[in-house]
C-alpha cells in the first residue's frame, strides 16, 4: 500500500475511534477507557511512523509543513500524556478529548488537503517510493504493536 493511502487509512482509523468514542454511553467507563487506550496508541504509533519514516521522505520538498505538522504531533502527545493521568470519568477529561479531536481533525485536514504533505508527497515521489515508504512505515506499526505486546 503507498504511504500516502496508509496514513490516510490511519487517519479514518482515528476518526471511526472518535466518533465511537463520543457516541459511548457516559456511563460506560469500561467501554470509553479502552476507546481512549486505542486512540491514544493509535494516534502515538501514526505520529511515530510518520515523523521517523514518512517526514523525511518530503521534508527537503515543504520543510515549513513539516516543522508545523512535528509540533502538531507534539501538541497531541502533550494532550494524550495529560488525558492518561485523568480518568475517563473526571471532571475536564470531556474537555480534553474535544480539544484533542479538534487538534487532530485539523492536522488531517492541513495534511490531506491542497498544498498538504500527502499532495505534495504525490507530486514530488514515485509510486515506487511512496510504496517502499508504505512498506516500511507497515513493518514500523507492526514493529510497534509486538513491542507494546510484549
Amino acid at each position: 500500500m503507498s504511504a500516502i493511502d496508509l496514513l490516510k487509512k490511519d487517519h479514518q482509523e482515528v476518526q471511526q475511534l472518535f466518533s465511537e468514542f463520543m457516541s459511548a454511553d457516559a456511563e460506560d467507563f469500561a467501554r470509553r477507557e479502552d476507546l481512549f487506550q486505542q486512540i491514544d496508541k493509535v494516534l502515538l504509533v501514526h505520529s511515530d511512523a510518520e515523523e521517523e519514516i514518512f517526514y523525511p521522505s518530503v521534508e527537503k520538498y515543504t520543510p515549513d509543513l513539516i516543522k508545523q505538522a512535528v509540533s502538531e504531533h507534539q501538541e497531541v502527545r502533550e494532550l494524550l500524556a495529560e488525558m492518561l493521568d485523568l480518568e475517563v470519568d473526571d471532571e475536564g477529561f470531556n474537555d480534553r478529548m474535544a480539544s484533542l479531536m479538534q487538534k487532530v481533525e485539523t492536522h488531517v485536514r492541513e495534511e490531506e488537503g491542497p498544498g498538504g504533505v500527502l499532495e505534495i508527497a504525490g507530486q514530488k515521489l514515485s509510486g515506487r517510493e511512496l510504496n517502499d515508504i508504505g512498506l516500511r512505515i507497515e513493518q514500523f506499526k507492526k514493529d510497534s504493536d509486538e513491542e507494546l505486546a510484549a
